[in-house]
Formats: structure tokens, sequence, C-alpha cells
């Protein structure tokens, strides 16, 4: 085990306790197929060296994503071993090189299959584990703003909301506003919830004074999703809104691109997710693709563009992007 504290090493049997600096170790590679070390890499890399927020959900698939870099490593070297035992098998024409052909290629299609998953329920699981043992500070959850009660002034000139966006999760809205969307993009961010409440209330009187000012409502690929607009226009708490809402989330035509997406299981489920190009069978099984499944950086550029130009897109470059692990930069 590597401390990602002082960088030391020790072997798991010396203890779960550096023993140059005292980290206590969380994970153990052969039970979590991660270590801790790798893990402070990946909030290194998505967090851009602590600069940027982060939600749960684009950490966890940060761990996925890495399981099926290894995964797919070891499909790479099982195919050379398969082609040459076919050429071993050919060169002899014994049934014995059929024979172990077959045998070699079992796995591998396994593999190839297994690649296909996405198991983000235990991912998600390792998140929770680190976080409570070693918080993560860059770690949007939702209770960023909960204690806050001061009254927000957007009619200020300096913070007036040209738009206001809703999401589904509170989680987003931390995102969100910890990495200065709000401010840079003049837009009043809120949860489907009324999250923050000091926010939401004054978005209520700021649309009352200026009733022209769009409400846009941001939302994952999935059923509930797609009615979410709908829903709000009916609920009560948002009547004050009800003309101005425009839906900006993941609509049914951007899934049509034919691509592989990181479609997750339904927010309480232990089921894998699973990547598919086939957007009406994986709605079919409650699935959902959420709109945080890249990382920050590439999610803000994106989510700036989409608040002006009113569509998220998923364009080739993104669906690349998540296939690859690259992030993209969209300024």
């Amino acid at each position: 085990m590597r401390c990602p504290e002082c960088k030391h090493t020790q072997k798991y049997r010396e203890g779960t306790r550096c023993k140059k600096c005292g980290y206590r170790f969380v994970f153990r590679k052969s039970a979590d197929g991660i270590t801790d070390s790798a893990l402070r890499q990946m909030i290194q890399r998505l967090s851009d060296s602590g600069q940027q927020a982060f939600t749960a959900t684009q950490l966890a698939l940060e761990i996925c994503r890495s399981w099926r870099k290894k995964k797919g490593a070891f499909i790479g070297c099982g195919v050379v071993v398969v082609v040459v035992a076919l050429l071993i098998g050919l060169g002899h024409h014994t049934l014995l090189g059929a024979a172990v052909f077959l045998v070699l290629s079992i796995p591998i299609i396994v593999g190839w299959w297994r690649r296909r998953r996405i198991p983000f329920h235990k991912a998600r699981k390792l998140v929770d584990r680190y976080h409570q043992a070693h918080r993560i500070t860059e770690l949007a959850d939702g209770q960023a703003f909960r204690q806050q009660t001061a009254p927000a002034n957007l009619e200020d000139p300096q913070y007036a909301p040209e738009r206001i966006l809703v999401v589904e999760r509170d989680d987003l809205v931390d995102m969100l506003i910890r990495n200065r969307f709000h401010l840079s993009h003049k837009t009043a961010v809120v949860s489907r919830s009324g999250y923050p409440a000091w926010v939401f209330a004054a978005c209520r009187d700021f649309l009352r004074n200026h009733p022209d000012t769009p409400v846009q409502v941001l939302h994952d690929a999935s059923a509930t999703g797609f009615v979410l607009t709908a829903q709000l226009a009916a609920d009560p708490n948002w009547q004050f809104a009800r003309q101005r809402l425009t839906d900006l989330g993941i609509s049914r035509a951007a899934l049509d691109g034919g691509s592989s997406l990181p479609w997750l299981p339904p927010e309480a489920s232990r089921r894998d997710g699973a990547l598919s190009a086939d957007p009406a069978k994986m709605l079919r099984a409650g699935r959902r693709v959420p709109v945080d499944y890249i990382g920050p950086k590439p999610l803000l550029n994106l989510l700036g563009a989409a608040v002006v130009g009113g569509a998220l897109l998923l364009t080739p470059e993104l669906v690349n992007a998540v296939e690859t692990g690259v992030e993209i930069d969209y300024g």
C-alpha cells in the first residue's frame, strides 16, 4: 500500500495505518479493486488540484472508468493469446489446437461482455467509505448551503440573474455554485426541491418583478427527467414560474446518436449500470444517463453553452471523451 499523504509504501500485513505519518488506509486493492492513492489521484484530476467541486456521481463514474481500462488491457492481452493459439491450431490441424482456441476464447468473450457493465453501486459505496474516513472537501453533497438563511438580493445589478436554472438534485446545486457557475453565467441556481431555500424565495420575488426571466430545467436522460418540466408546472410551489419553464435537460432526440452512453440504475437500486446505444431499452428498464456523467470542467463549459443556446447536446466528442476517459474543453 502506498500512502497518499507521505508516499510511504508498506505491506497490508504491517497494519492499516501508515508507519511513517499515521494515515489510515481505507481500501485493500485485492478486495476493493482500488487503492487510497489511486482514489486520491482521481480526486486531484476531477477537482483540478482542489480548484473545482464535483459530485459523488462524477467520482464514482471515474472509478468505474478506471476498472474498465484495466479490463480492456486484460482483454487486449487475451486476444493476443487467442490469436497465437489459433495459429498453432491451424498449423498442426489438430483437434487439440481447436480445443485450446475455444477454451481461451471463452474468458475473452466474458471479459468483453463485462466491460459493458458499470458497477456504479459498488463504486458509489467506495466513495462514501472514503468520505467518512477522510473528508473529501471538493465533494458537493447538497449540504453546503443547508444552514444558510441570509436573504439573497437578486436585484443587485452586480448579481441580478439573466435566467434561473432548476436542476434535479441538491448536490448539482452545490457543484454549480461552488464552481461559480451562477456568477460566470449570471444564472440563479436552485434544485427541484427548492434548495437553497433562501435562493428559492429570492427567485420567486425576482420573477414576480421580472416576469420575462427564463426558467430553464436541467434533468437527466430518464423517464422521470423527461416529465420534470411538466411536474414543476403542476406543482403549487412552482406556480410563480409556470409560464416561463423551458426544458434544457438531455432530450430523447439527443440520445439517438447511436453511441454507447453510461446508463445508471435507479437511485436506490443495487444493480449494475450498462454502456448501451439502445436508449429505448434502457429507459424501459428505468435507467438514466445523469447530466453529471462527465467531469466538472467539461460539464460547466457544456452547460454554459446550453443556457445561452437553449439545448444541452450530447456531441460525438463528448461521447468519445466518456469512452476514453479524456476530458475536453469547450471553452
